[in-house]
């Protein structure tokens, strides 16, 4: 018993961190792991060691958060929803506590590898899942398959589904070409390549092409070696998990004849391809052209739309008039609409401080973190719709993901 009880004192941090991975098809429960870090905070303060690791976190992390938090509390003061847009800011402080807290509790590499390895077996089960959802109309736990997309667990958030496997594909795949046989790695690839395919989301399939491009750069290096027959099979998988795919999958068939519309030529066959995203992406231009210093506010998205929809707007149509669409679904349209020019430049340094903390990181620790940081580079990715990136989701999941990374630093 006293081993159980000590183990799961150096453990439960990792074990933590894990939860926050399964409970991300369970919406605000994942925000529960997310707090016990942020609080854990000052507790870990409490030592002189604690306190020089998260000084030297602090050093990387602060400036990337700020970034990131500056254009929100400064989109707050003229907001379509100023008490929406304070409160998301302050509340957007505990992403930079729940980071330092990780980069801190998740320093040792043993606890690293603990959660890429049990997420490596999560992203599997929910691929398999998935599959199981198509073929039997059901998921392992009985979740019926939504009418719109594959859901697997994310029950009614089916549009995370595809995306965030594609997003968190990179730490299975390193855990996979590090510990696993080549074999194993192909399978796994494909595994989640034909899962991200048949859950129907088109941002899914770019990720996933993204990191193809990515491994098969991978394959030159030398340290790769030991994978590169698996890494060579990558176009041969892809194409083969794709054709059956098709084949098998009625959702990849719409996708796929819906996006062959943009080859009309037409405004309305270019709406059509890209899901009435067309009218969003006017309407968030507009509200930057308006507001170009700090934006509409953060969150207040939706609230703005009315002002600055076309008339006769789908998405205002389609909710009765009551409000327009959530987010503009485009990271860099979000950011200048929400958040003015200011968001834009400060995105823009933000990325700059990344890529520079990158290129001086030594050869060693940087293969570690690779993992994390593509993880964030596929979600930032700018030419792909996204989700809301001031939202909870993807907020959270942009800095559980950095606080990893930085895990990785060492003096």
């Amino acid at each position: 018993m006293l081993t159980i009880f000590r183990r799961m004192q150096n453990e439960w941090a990792s074990w933590l961190l894990i939860l926050f991975f399964a409970l991300l098809p369970f919406g605000r429960f994942a925000e529960l792991p997310l707090a016990v870090f942020a609080l854990c905070l000052p507790f870990i303060l409490r030592t002189p060691e604690r306190r020089l690791q998260a000084r030297s976190a602090a050093l990387v992390l602060v400036p990337l958060f700020l970034c990131f938090w500056l254009p929100m509390v400064l989109s707050s003061f003229d907001s379509f929803e100023p008490q929406k847009s304070t409160m998301k800011s302050l509340a957007a402080l505990r992403y930079l506590a729940a980071a330092i807290s990780i980069a801190v509790l998740l320093s040792a590499p043993s606890a690293r590898w603990r959660v890429l390895r049990w997420t490596s077996f999560l992203l599997l089960f929910w691929a398999i899942d998935g599959f199981v959802q198509l073929y039997f109309g059901a998921d392992l736990f009985g979740v019926a398959m939504h009418p719109e997309r594959l859901n697997a667990l994310f029950i009614r958030q089916y549009q995370f589904f595809g995306p965030t496997l594609a997003i968190l594909s990179p730490l299975l795949l390193e855990y996979a070409r590090r510990r696993w046989p080549p074999w194993a790695w192909a399978a796994s690839f494909s595994l989640i390549l034909g899962a991200v395919m048949i859950a129907g989301m088109r941002s899914g399939w770019l990720i996933m092409g993204l990191v193809m491009a990515v491994y098969l750069l991978q394959m030159m290096n030398r340290e790769n070696r030991d994978i590169r027959l698996a890494t060579i099979s990558i176009p041969v998988l892809a194409l083969g998990v794709i054709i059956a795919g098709y084949l098998a999958s009625p959702l990849i068939q719409d996708r796929v004849e819906q996006s062959l519309k943009v080859l009309d030529g037409t405004p309305s066959g270019v709406d059509t391809a890209s899901s009435a995203r067309l009218p969003i992406f006017k309407t968030a231009w507009s509200m930057y052209q308006a507001h170009p210093v700090n934006g509409v506010g953060v969150r207040a998205f939706s609230t703005a739309y009315l002002e600055y929809a076309e008339q006769g707007d789908i998405h205002v149509r389609n909710s009765g008039g009551v409000r327009g669409a959530l987010h503009a679904h485009n990271l860099l349209l979000e950011v200048a609409a929400d958040t003015g020019t200011i968001g834009i430049l400060c995105l823009a340094a933000g990325l700059l401080l990344a890529w520079r903390q990158w290129r001086s990181t030594r050869p060693k620790d940087r293969q570690e973190a690779f993992p994390y940081v593509l993880a964030i580079g596929l979600l930032l990715f700018p030419v792909n719709s996204h989700f809301a990136i001031y939202g909870t989701y993807l907020s959270s999941l942009i800095w559980m993901l950095a606080g990893l990374w930085v895990a990785t630093l060492r003096e």
